[in-house]
């Protein structure tokens, strides 16, 4: 069986309105992961919001409620995966679930095995096997939206002060202020490739405000976004003779 990783509790979300499938499912998988359970949308929404989660895993009927359509309002709390579980293997059932955002779906009744290994599949697939790892490309991959603390731990299943300790002891500074060096770092990087407005590249890298953008980049860099851009431009221009002359007698020397 596949294993998902030790080094922290992965918390999961059941979503079911069956007393009898949530124990079942809680039984097969913790641990070690650490199971929650709702049985409507309302609590599943509640939960979402209240627990950091690693992954939700879905019952495609909630009594009366759709339960594809919960997928939305999870995906605007987190991009962690969400497995359906469904009664019938309808081909339209399916596509509708992956179109709203669900990575894979198992047909009832679910083996604790193949739901264990699938969910560890999605959790491989989803993050590299290390928290900050995780963290990190969560951060990269999320760079243009508004993030804080809290939703950066809920999106790798730990606790805001467990991920900020972590992050302290491998990478030397906050979560925060990780983030706020990739913004700077790929903003640099747009500045100096690209020709796109200072607004457009400081939305890009996840800032509202622009003046915002400008007073932080130029305390970090020593200049504003304009200038840093000219800066990296005139240094272009005055290296491109020696590049050329360069060029010339490598040719020759052929």
């Amino acid at each position: 069986m596949l294993r998902p990783f030790p080094s922290s509790p992965l918390h999961i979300l059941v979503v079911d309105d069956d007393p009898a499938v949530c124990e079942a499912l809680t039984a097969a998988l913790a641990p070690p992961y650490v199971v929650h359970s709702a049985a409507t949308s309302a609590e599943a929404a509640a939960l979402a919001v209240a627990q950091p989660l690693a992954a939700v895993i879905l019952d495609a009927v909630l009594g009366d409620e759709d339960g594809v359509a919960l997928v939305p309002q999870l995906r605007q709390r987190s991009s962690v995966p969400i497995l359906l579980l469904t009664g019938h293997g309808s081909e339209a059932l399916a596509v509708r679930a992956f179109r709203a955002g669900v990575q894979d779906y198992l047909t009832k009744p679910v083996d604790g095995v193949a739901l264990a290994e699938c969910l560890a599949r999605l959790l491989a697939d989803r993050w590299p096997a290390d928290p900050v790892g995780r963290a990190q490309r969560y951060i990269r991959e999320q760079l243009a939206k508004p993030m804080d603390l809290g939703a950066l731990a809920g999106a790798v299943g730990l606790s805001e002060i467990h991920l900020r300790r972590l992050f302290q002891q491998q990478c030397g500074i906050t979560p925060r202020r990780y983030l706020l060096k990739v913004r700077l770092e790929c903003a640099g990087e747009l500045l100096r490739t690209t020709v796109h407005a200072v607004e457009w590249i400081a939305g890009e890298v996840g800032f509202r405000s622009g003046t915002r953008f400008a007073k932080v980049f130029r305390r970090v860099y020593g200049h504003s976004p304009s200038e840093y851009r000219a800066l990296h431009n005139r240094q272009c221009r005055s290296s491109l003779p020696e590049m050329i002359k360069t060029d010339r007698r490598l040719i020759e020397k052929d």
